[in-house]
């Protein structure tokens, strides 16, 4: 229903922000990274998620579009509500955390306050698939940049990067990066592209 809320920070708790619009206190509830990224008394634009229950509505905000994608995508796993998933986006910035389902690291997600293996695992598997169908169907336009000769491991590389939030533009940047550093596959490139960002 709302896209973002473009307002002044009246107030800042352990998890949830206040932002007035025109004279209404839109409460969100915000991951630990959205929360750093606001100030008091400062005009802030969040994203926004809004969950409709029997119990009530609540509105979920967030500091960048890469960051709601994630959660909207975290939210998409069986077992992973709302709550859950801000917890996973406050345990680990965004750009880590698809690092790391894309690498299938367990390990490193475990390291999540409240993520168990199970969990774990089961983000692995259903968002990794996820990504690779997305990137599959994705059809990119013709390359921003001309002068960036695209062979298919970086255009994969590209469609990857761009399913897991970023826009074409810095994808194809990222990528062209990576590739002067030595990246071939489109699991190096997508590796280095997040380790260079």
């Amino acid at each position: 229903m709302f896209s973002y809320i473009n307002g002044v920070v009246t107030d800042l708790q352990n998890g949830v922000v206040t932002v007035d619009v025109s004279g209404v206190g839109f409460e969100l509830a915000v991951s630990s990274y959205t929360l750093a990224d606001c100030q008091l008394g400062q005009k802030q634009r969040l994203y926004t998620f809004m969950q409709v229950k029997e119990d009530g509505i609540s509105l979920f905000g967030f500091s960048t579009i890469e960051e709601k994608n994630m959660f909207t995508r975290l939210i998409s796993v069986s077992g992973v509500g709302c709550k859950v998933a801000l917890g996973i986006l406050s345990g680990m910035d965004t750009d880590s955390l698809a690092l790391a389902i894309f690498n299938g690291d367990t390990k490193l997600l475990t390291k999540i306050k409240g993520l168990g293996k199970k969990t774990a695992e089961r983000l692995i598997l259903e968002l990794k698939e996820k990504v690779y169908i997305d990137a599959a169907q994705m059809v990119l336009p013709v390359t921003q940049n001309p002068d960036l000769p695209i062979n298919k491991e970086m255009q994969n590389a590209i469609a990857v990067l761009c399913s897991l939030g970023k826009s074409q533009a810095e994808a194809e940047k990222l990528v062209e990066a990576a590739s002067k550093l030595g990246a071939v596959s489109a699991e190096e490139l997508v590796n280095m592209a997040f380790r260079i960002n």
